[in-house]
């Protein structure tokens, strides 16, 4: 039984890691995915709408916590009570949303890895079972020394590794994970031995903690998203050929003696004798292929839509505000200098935002911006770059630059870098 709780706590351990770094990434973005759970339609929790990226930051630094913590044995009765808790919650949530079709995604690995509501609530069953199994052996396992960690901590590693290379294509959890293992060599090194499990977890957390602010403070490190650099907007609007088409099939409702039946439409009820017509529904049988990006359009009451003007210009800038009124102000000044110091240059210049006129006027008089807004969709505004505002370079429609208002580059860089 103790290798099957060392194969549970193996697996545990390097999946939790996995899945709050990956979230960790992209908190803000994780933050957006809470918004869905806690709208009125799912769980009806507004008052915690507010919260809702310190709670994404608590929840991905807890499992990355929790995932070392199990491995290393530290703290056992508090990290399995905290796991199991974890999970059955998890296991209700991911049910309740695959049940009743709430939310198409649940985020447990960001955008790196697109669950449906089902396959999310069988890994939380996996993942019960495994955690049972560590539940149950908590009393045995103590905070483990030199030898124990060498016999778990290369075999996590290892499952880091692969996750890494084969699924996320991205390295960095690697190095991540391996500064957690020297977190904890320091520790049994230099720490007393009553001191060493809180310490870890002190010095865990700082580590969790400074790699949330750095991603919350710039962009995240990975870009999972359609809009990263490198990606054509106007290829990822389009489907290839052959891609799949949502298959349809209608459903028919006759009445046959009373009894109303459903009919496929190779049954042809209507030659039914006495058949009665009562209704008809189409349903989707078989969901196709969809472009990565369906949303993306810029339009404004005056001059239309325009998507396709700026998408084949030669070079575009585009500010993004996907609510003006949580825009940094400082930050939307900064945009009007990069514009003016960009007014020679033939460049087509956008801001795009979701933001009301009645509320934008007083927020673009205070910052004297002069240029025009646009009209996008929020999510899809939200989708493009986690800041607000944030900014892009786009060439014939491909992105070639992306910032963070803290990284706005002035426009003599864009101009030696972009025009030159």
């Amino acid at each position: 039984m103790t290798k099957l709780n060392n194969i549970s706590r193996t697996l545990v351990g390097a999946l939790f890691i996995v899945s709050g770094l990956i979230k960790a990434n992209d908190a803000v973005g994780f933050a957006f995915k809470l918004n869905d759970y806690f709208a009125p339609d799912v769980l009806d929790l507004p008052f915690l709408i507010d919260y809702t990226y310190p709670l994404a930051v608590f929840i991905c630094i807890s499992e990355i916590m929790l995932g070392l913590a199990v491995l290393v044995g530290a703290t056992m009765k508090l990290t399995a009570w905290s796991l199991l808790f974890m999970i059955l919650f998890f296991d209700g949530l991911t049910f309740y949303s695959a049940y009743f079709n709430k939310v198409t995604d649940c985020g447990c690995f960001g955008d790196a890895i697109k669950l449906t509501p089902w396959e999310s609530f069988s890994k939380d069953v996996v993942l019960s079972v495994l955690i049972f199994v560590i539940f149950a052996f908590k009393d045995r396992v103590k905070y483990q020394g030199k030898l124990e960690n060498t016999k778990i901590l290369p075999v996590a590693l290892l499952l880091v590794g692969l996750f890494s290379y084969f699924i996320l294509d991205w390295l960095f959890p690697i190095y991540f994970t391996l500064i957690l293992f020297l977190l904890v060599v320091v520790v049994n090194k230099f720490i007393l031995k009553e001191k060493r499990e809180w310490t870890l977890a002190a010095l865990t957390f700082a580590t969790c903690a400074a790699f949330s602010y750095h991603t919350y403070s710039h962009l995240p490190i990975r870009d999972y998203r359609p809009y990263a650099i490198g990606k054509n907007i106007i290829n990822d609007m389009t489907l290839p050929e052959g891609a799949k088409v949502d298959v349809y099939e209608d459903v028919w409702k006759y009445e046959v003696n009373g009894t109303v039946n459903e009919y496929s439409t190779a049954d042809k009820p209507w030659e039914i004798e006495g058949a009665v017509f009562v209704d008809r529904q189409t349903k989707l049988i078989e969901e196709g292929d969809h472009p990565p990006i369906h949303d993306f359009s810029i339009e404004s009451d005056a001059l239309g839509d325009i998507t396709d003007s700026v998408l084949a210009a030669s070079n575009s800038l585009v500010f993004v505000m996907y609510d003006l009124t949580k825009s940094n102000l400082d930050a939307l000044k900064t945009t009007e200098k990069i514009i003016n110091g960009l007014s020679d240059e033939t460049l087509t210049v956008v801001a795009l935002s979701a933001t009301t006129e009645i509320q934008m006027e007083e927020i673009v008089k205070n910052a004297g911006i002069s240029y025009p807004f646009f009209f996008t969709d929020e999510t899809t505004l939200k989708t493009i770059v986690r800041s607000n505002p944030g900014m892009l370079w786009l060439k014939e429609g491909t992105i070639v630059g992306k910032w963070h208002y803290n990284d706005f580059p002035d426009s003599e860089n864009l101009i030696n870098q972009y025009l030159r």
